[in-house]
């Protein structure tokens, strides 16, 4: 198939506006920042509402009577009516029509004063239970934060790396036309002509499967924040360079205090020492006091012989329990507690541990880089020269169509790379600031 100026023309500039993709552009588009990004995501993600909804429920359970501390009173009321024919019966003593009437009431009231302190050691525990659930939801909107914001980024590196295929086309395209015109005179070589022309092919093929690339990060970013995936951005942040962080040592002390994941560790800790109180509450003796009341009042009808009857009752019961032997229950129980308490400092130490090596790797991430994102700046920059130069060099047959593809693709590839090693540094960053605990206390959405 022989393939004109105007056919290579029309597929660069479907490609190069973006025509291939306009099935997935019907929706309205809206602008997004990222912070508008980050209060979409808090308001609208699934997994923060989930945590949201459980600790909302740890939260409930916190009250003293949940911990056993409160009295318990509860009240019931009988009414009954019984009517009994027996005037055609002749085996009953009495044949007449009876009825009787009856309500009672009665009040019943249980309070344990005293249970060795376990009330106490149960309220603790599920105070500290509710911060664990309310910990778990700022560990949930940390990296939903991150997700987020990384998933911002790689939608600008997304549509960065397409206009440098843009770029490329068009650069392509145009070399195509001057080829065409000049072999109108005699003054190209088909060789060079077809080499050019694929190249525009190459690179609308790569434009187009970057166009897919694309689209998926959108996908994955609007399901991050909780929105249709049929919903369109106009990104109105950019990509930015990370500042410079702290010291190291600055760095590390930020780490141990703030880092949501050592808070945790720590909330788990208190944890297992409230676990002890409740084992060695056993150890003591439990002082309980009850009391009812009862109200039972009665009518009673026989023929012409009727009666009503009223019956009070008031009972008041104080029980002191002491375990003297239980099997070694209690002690098994202590013996557990206490070795959790150890597994739990054990477990605080290395996360702790952890943290730091993570942060360490962070660091040295970024650090990283920042050099190689300098080396990849300065690079792009030479081969774009090289490519300006190259420009000229063919014009004049200095250099062939294959060393002007190879100069092309040469920017190309160190503009990219430009981008890639801008994300890794921004990913580097945003690691950095969620071990530090940046967001260990949510997100600021006003």
């Amino acid at each position: 198939m022989n393939w004109s100026v105007l056919q290579i023309a029309v597929i660069g500039l479907l490609v190069t506006h973006g025509l291939t993709f306009s099935v997935f552009s019907q929706s309205t588009v809206q602008d997004l920042s990222k912070e508008e990004a980050l209060v979409l995501a808090l308001n609208q993600n699934f997994g923060i509402q989930l945590a949201q909804k459980k600790a909302q429920t740890a939260g409930v359970n916190t009250g003293w009577g949940a911990a056993g501390a409160l009295p318990q009173i509860g009240v019931t009321a009988t009414a009954s009516n019984v009517v009994s024919d027996q005037r055609e019966n002749p085996t009953s003593f009495i044949q007449e029509r009876l009825e009787s009437e009856s309500l009672n009431a009665t009040a019943q009231f249980n309070w344990t004063i005293f249970d060795g302190m376990r009330m106490f050691a149960n309220k603790q525990a599920l105070d500290v239970m509710a911060e664990q659930a309310e910990g778990q939801l700022y560990l949930v909107i940390e990296q939903t934060v991150v997700a987020v914001l990384g998933a911002y980024d790689e939608m600008l590196i997304q549509e960065a790396m397409e206009a440098v295929l843009r770029n490329s086309l068009a650069v392509s395209a145009e070399r195509l036309i001057r080829l065409e015109t000049a072999q109108e005179f005699g003054g190209a070589r088909a060789f060079d002509r077809l080499q050019i022309q694929n190249a525009v092919f190459a690179d609308s093929l790569a434009l187009i499967q970057q166009g897919l690339a694309r689209e998926t990060a959108l996908q994955n970013f609007n399901r991050l924040v909780g929105v249709s995936e049929s919903k369109r951005w106009k990104l109105t942040s950019e990509l930015d360079e990370p500042k410079a962080h702290d010291s190291w040592e600055t760095l590390k002390s930020a780490v141990l205090n703030d880092a949501t994941a050592i808070r945790n560790a720590l909330l788990s800790r208190e944890l297992a020492r409230v676990g002890l109180e409740q084992a060695e509450g056993g150890l003591y003796p439990t002082l309980q006091v009850s009391s009812s009341f009862g109200d039972q009042r009665s009518t009673f009808a026989a023929g012409d012989l009727s009666g009503e009857g009223r019956s009070l009752n008031l009972a008041a019961n104080l029980t002191l329990n002491f375990n003297v032997f239980n099997g070694g229950a209690t002690r098994r129980a202590i013996q557990q507690a206490k070795i959790e308490i150890e597994v739990a400092a054990l477990d605080f130490a290395d996360q702790q541990s952890q943290m730091v090596v993570f942060a360490r790797t962070a660091v040295d991430r970024m650090n990283a880089q920042e050099s190689i994102y300098g080396l990849a700046v300065r690079m792009a920059d030479n081969a774009r020269s090289l490519l300006n130069m190259g420009a000229d060099r063919f014009e004049f047959g200095a250099i062939n169509s294959l060393d002007f593809r190879e100069l092309q693709l040469g920017v190309q590839r160190a503009e990219m790379e430009v981008l890639r090693t801008q994300q890794e540094w921004g990913s580097a960053h945003l690691d950095l600031n969620r071990l530090q605990g940046f967001w260990s206390g949510g997100v600021d959405t006003e």
